[in-house]
């Protein structure tokens, strides 16, 4: 087999000079002195908190508490109050985090410390390298793990580089912030600002409350104060693991199909701060401590590398199919890695994946006595949002495949810088309640539903769902299986309850929590269509600002596109909101124009 050439950045990581070993300190890149001057000038001047936020955002910050405290400041300053160590230790102070920072002296010492609030730009740069330092170092270190993993072949490994350099390329001098927007329901205790709790700025949708319901939402809320992980992500974590627990045993009927409790999140989240990983171990902790011989290689396997790997975990005995059990929960960190080997040319991954979300039995057309008869799947996967983007734009990755994912948006939900995790004696606590829980579900047939929960799918739920599958579009990709699933989560919810039917909380809760994957959808994915072209236009126009797009510059950016795919191309984002074509004066003839309004 000959190898695919090397794409041209790596050809240039192989020119460079070799150098010796640097020496890394065990103190991070950081300049306190420079953190300290930028938060005493933004408190001494309107001017320089504009200065400040052009450059450098609260998380560059590399003291938690100087990132509370530029917080704060930034949060007095958009409600148009004043901003000086009176109203900031004021502010801290009825939130409880006043003496967490260091108290009232502190912050007239940094005021004290500032030489000039004019340098205010040129301190947030100085913060600013520093963080991006760190951002490499701790880049670094991720790629010498993912290189050291044995059996990953050098594909994988660059496939794993070229994401993370992508996403540090891809990072904006400043993190864009997102258009407001209402949230999805009331106020969520578990998010919502409490006396004592540092909650960092969350960017992205926040679930409804009642997301949270029954034992799965108790066990989060035990769990909540002793991760920094977002409590939907860990509630994600628990819907998914529990239903490959459960078996395939339990069910519901959707139609002429059974549908088994498998549930599969995709949790997207930053790197640094999407706690995606800590979502994943706060769940298993107290799961493997229930039920510790499914936590080990047999049950929870990694490295989907192909169709034929997967159903090789669960194959067929020669004698009895049924001989052995069949539950795989796989958890994939690196899932941008996995879905570029299902794009490899002949993958058998995709379809055999598909199989496995439907609960129908595995096999191989490549390997005709590779068969798994009855299995029992779930996949949770990790993925950085430019990720998710970059992947989503490939209809046959999310339509073909990927709607059968739950886009989680997760993010840090709390700033334990001290924390040891849940207590032995509460994961005990809760691992018992599981272990009878989980058990007992296992013995369960069909799951049906209540009177008042099958009201509540026929007369909302059902219409609600069907309404977004008529949108279209990339964001419909991603709802196009949600009439089932939603009864899918609704059931794990129930058995989780200790029950055998379908509750109207259970259906709520269910409802929720698809509307918050496709809200997640809709912040990452923000306008994109599905159609990598349109995207692509729409981008130009955009960036055209109110000069707009000329027709001669629409042939530019599709210089090996016919006359008609670009007519196609232009009909198509016109019928998009915000979207016009004009005539624009000059000299001679008129010019077209494409231009975007917000």
């Amino acid at each position: 087999m000959t190898a695919e050439a090397a794409p041209p950045q790596y050809d240039l990581l192989r020119s460079l000079p070799a150098a010796p070993e640097p020496r890394i300190d065990r103190m991070p890149p950081q300049d306190l002195d420079a953190e300290q001057s930028v938060l005493g000038a933004m408190m001494l001047s309107d001017v320089a908190i504009g200065e400040v936020a052009g450059v450098m955002d609260a998380v560059d910050h590399y003291r938690p508490a100087h990132e509370t405290i530029h917080r704060a400041i930034r949060e007095l300053h958009d409600q148009g109050q004043p901003v000086d160590p009176i109203t900031v230790a004021h502010h801290l102070d009825k939130r409880g985090e006043l003496y967490r920072v260091g108290g009232p002296s502190y912050l007239h010492t940094l005021v004290q410390a500032v030489p000039t609030a004019a340098n205010a730009e040129h301190y947030a740069e100085i913060v600013r390298d520093k963080a991006e330092r760190r951002r490499l170092i701790e880049a670094g270190h991720r790629i010498a793990r993912i290189a050291a993993e044995p059996g990953q072949d050098a594909e994988d490994i660059r496939a794993a580089v070229l994401a993370e350099i992508n996403e540090l390329a891809a990072r904006p001098a400043v993190e864009e912030k997102p258009e407001a927007s209402a949230p999805p329901g009331p106020a969520n205790p578990l998010y919502d600002p409490q006396l004592g709790l540092q909650r960092p700025e969350r960017p992205g949708p926040t679930p409804h409350p009642d997301v949270f319901c029954g034992w799965i939402g108790e066990t989060v809320r035990e769990l909540d104060s002793t991760t920094e992980a977002d409590p939907v992500a860990v509630l994600a974590n628990f819907l998914s693991a529990a239903g490959t627990i459960i078996g395939r045993r339990p069910h519901v009927m959707v139609g002429n199909d059974r549908h088994p409790c498998l549930i599969w999140p995709l949790t997207v989240g930053p790197t640094s701060s999407g706690r995606k990983g800590s979502a994943t171990s706060t769940a298993r902790r107290v799961l493997a401590e229930a039920f510790p011989d499914f936590f080990g290689p047999d049950h929870t396997p990694r490295g989907l590398n192909s169709g034929e790997g997967l159903i090789e975990y669960v194959k067929d005995d020669d004698g009895d199919p049924a001989s052995f059990d069949k539950r795989l929960w796989v958890v994939e960190s690196e899932y941008a890695v996995t879905m570029s080997r299902g794009r490899r040319e002949g993958s058998s991954l995709p379809g055999v994946l598909r199989q496995a979300w439907d609960g129908d039995s595995l096999g191989s057309m490549v390997r005709e006595s590779l068969k798994a008869t009855d299995p029992h799947i779930a996949i949770l996967g990790h993925i950085t949002p430019d990720e998710f983007r970059a992947k989503m734009q490939d209809s046959e990755m999310a339509g073909g495949t990927y709607n059968r994912f739950l886009p989680i948006f997760c993010h840090r939900n709390l700033i334990l810088p001290g924390s040891r995790g849940a207590s032995p004696e509460l994961v005990a606590n809760l691992a018992a309640g599981w272990r009878t829980v989980l058990v007992d579900a296992g013995r369960v047939d069909e799951v049906r539903f209540s009177p008042d929960a099958w009201a509540l799918y026929c007369d909302e739920v059902y219409q609600a769902l069907s309404d977004d599958d008529a949108a279209g579009g990339a964001i419909a990709q991603f709802t196009a299986r949600a009439a089932p699933y939603v009864q899918r989560v609704a059931m794990v919810y129930a058995l989780c309850d200790h029950t055998d039917m379908i509750g109207e909380d259970h259906m709520r809760a269910a409802w929720h929590l698809l509307n918050y994957a496709r809200a997640s959808a809709v912040h990452l994915l923000g306008n994109a269509t599905g159609d990598p072209k349109v995207d692509k236009l729409s981008g130009a126009v955009r960036a055209a600002g109110t000069e707009g797009l000329t027709g001669e510059q629409v042939r530019k950016l599709f210089k090996n596109t016919g006359k008609a795919e670009r007519d196609r191309l232009v009909s198509a984002l016109l019928s998009l909101p915000g979207y016009t074509r004009s005539q624009r004066p000059t000299k001679g003839r008129p010019t077209t124009v494409l231009t975007y309004t917000s």
